[in-house]
């Protein structure tokens, strides 16, 4: 079995329209949010970024209505995905909505 059998779209066949750079920004063309979407839709939140995104939202809530609020860091090597799961993070967080009336976290 080749590692292309295993996903539901063939990676061989199929470019990602964000060539597999998060770019964290604050447009809102219709090319960044088709992408922004792609994005979504096709976010698996597994492993270290479910481990990260439990950590992040338990020390939130651990600490909502407090005075304080301790910041995150993320960290990893160059390629890793940090950017990338902490701009879904904040789509999801504030439920981004889109032209089409469909919202961020009913996407994943």
């Amino acid at each position: 079995m080749k590692n292309r059998e295993l996903f539901l779209r063939d990676p061989a066949s199929s470019a990602l329209m964000n060539n597999g750079q998060a770019r964290i920004n604050d447009g809102q063309t219709e090319q960044e949010l088709l992408t922004l979407k792609e994005e979504l839709t096709n976010f698996v939140c597994e492993g270290q970024y479910e481990d990260g995104a439990i950590r992040i939202l338990e020390s939130y809530i651990r600490h909502f209505g407090g005075t304080s609020q301790p910041a995150a860091w993320v960290s990893g090597f160059f390629g890793s995905g940090k950017s990338h799961l902490l701009k879904m993070l904040c789509h999801l967080w504030v439920d981004t909505e889109f032209p089409d009336g469909s919202r961020a976290r009913s996407l994943p």
